[in-house]
């Protein structure tokens, strides 16, 4: 049974939930969910699951106003989605010093998980359905009937320049389903023609943003667990 975690952040608490392997693990992957989302994602549920039984421990998260953590969703930033998963880092690294660590994100999460792996280098990285160019997607959002509300959003977007972290950020997977309605495929080919060396890049065709088939599912998990496997030797 996964166990209950709080992850201290800007003076308050992200509600987390750690997933243990059988026996010591030999890599930690925290997890980070869209935009929102929470950790109660069963595609996310199922991906924690298989790490730990593939011997790796794997912590998600709630982030603030999502799920159960404290906060108001309205205030989302990509800074600050990525100051959370630093701090998750730091949450699971007290639980299991000295361990490598991973990160894996889906939509706004890996894109967070892009920006964190700048500060805090990890083993490798994990990016599901994955927005790249923020400025492009918010300009579509914006043109939808129903715009998300996120007034914090596009200022702070601008303080990142998400080209020159890609180019920085080796030891990428990049999963993305071709018929994404929200986050163009286009997306997944720039941030794979970027990204150094070694990485890698799986394309589902007719998989849509949050890979609702369970067969898109299972093979996005089995490329993501390969790829761990990889660096976690």
């Amino acid at each position: 049974m996964p166990q209950d975690l709080a992850i201290a952040h800007a003076g308050q608490e992200l509600a987390g939930r750690l997933f243990r392997p059988a026996g010591a693990p030999r890599a930690g992957v925290v997890m980070a969910h869209g935009l929102y989302s929470s950790m109660q994602s069963e595609k996310l549920t199922r991906l924690a699951q298989a790490l730990a039984q593939a011997g790796h421990l794997c912590l998600m998260f709630d982030a603030l106003g999502c799920g159960v953590s404290p906060g108001d969703a309205r205030h989302t930033t990509l800074t600050s989605r990525r100051d959370q998963i630093l701090d998750a880092a730091q949450a699971l690294t007290v639980a299991a010093p000295g361990l490598p660590l991973a990160y894996m994100g889906s939509s706004l999460g890996g894109t967070a998980a892009l920006l964190a792996g700048r500060v805090r280098p990890p083993l490798c990285l994990l990016c599901w359905s994955t927005p790249v160019d923020l400025t492009a997607l918010m300009h579509r959002l914006a043109a939808q009937p129903a715009p998300p509300d996120l007034p914090l959003m596009v200022q702070d977007i601008a303080r990142h320049d998400l080209k020159a972290v890609l180019a920085a950020s080796p030891r990428l997977l990049v999963v993305h389903g071709q018929e994404d309605e929200v986050v163009p495929v286009r997306q997944a080919h720039l941030a794979y023609r970027l990204a150094p060396e070694p990485k890698d890049l799986l394309l589902l065709p007719g998989a849509d943003h949050r890979l609702s088939r369970q067969e898109d599912q299972s093979q996005a998990m089995a490329r993501s667990l390969a790829w761990l496997e990889r660096f976690a030797g």
